[in-house]
């Protein structure tokens, strides 16, 4: 008989970022996270669709940031936790941040722990949305599919938002957060 290594016995691993939105546990690919920063000044633009908070300058450029929990339809806040982060992502084309209620881990889950989203789930987000639901522990973790959060069409708009906002924030002052090299401002 052979020797089996771990990853042969378990399957590949992959590396999941864990965030929270009103109290579930969601994890999104790492490969897909290009950064997490704190909260920062989101500057509004006006008309634009419910789920996107507005545009943010993080070093120079201008990134639309949506509501992760608008987006899913989960529950609103009056404010924001502390533990709020801003999740900088490739969604298509584009550079999009994510607004979610705290980054709390990296995992690594083996794909064999990774099921299939059962279809007769009554789910809160909808299933385009979900790739599967990671299992660890006593501890279950709804896997996004960050590709399928927007459709085409909402990326259009977020790239027109975009240059919106490059040319509103192409006038103000950016302070930088001491430490950190991430640009904004008062955030609450």
């Amino acid at each position: 008989m052979g020797s089996n290594t771990k990853k042969e016995v378990l399957g590949e691993e992959f590396q999941w970022v864990i965030f929270e939105l009103r109290g579930e546990e969601f994890g999104v690919d790492i490969s897909n996270v290009r950064e997490i920063v704190r909260m920062m000044e989101i500057t509004h633009i006006p008309e634009a669709p419910g789920y996107i908070e507005g545009v943010i300058n993080l070093r120079g450029q201008v990134i639309a940031v949506i509501d992760l929990a608008k987006q899913f339809k989960l529950s609103s806040l009056d404010e924001l936790p502390d533990s709020a982060r801003i999740i900088v992502t490739e969604m298509g084309s584009i550079t999009v941040g994510m607004i979610v209620d705290g980054v709390p881990e990296v995992l690594r889950i083996a794909e064999n722990n990774i099921e299939p989203t059962p279809e007769a789930i009554q789910s809160k987000v909808h299933n385009d949305y979900i790739s599967g639901v990671g299992k660890l522990n006593n501890r279950l973790i709804v896997m996004v599919n960050i590709e399928n959060i927007l459709a085409s069409g909402e990326i259009e708009s977020l790239k027109s938002l975009e240059s919106k906002g490059a040319k509103s924030k192409s006038s103000s002052k950016n302070e930088t957060i001491p430490d950190t090299g991430i640009e904004g401002g008062h955030h609450g």
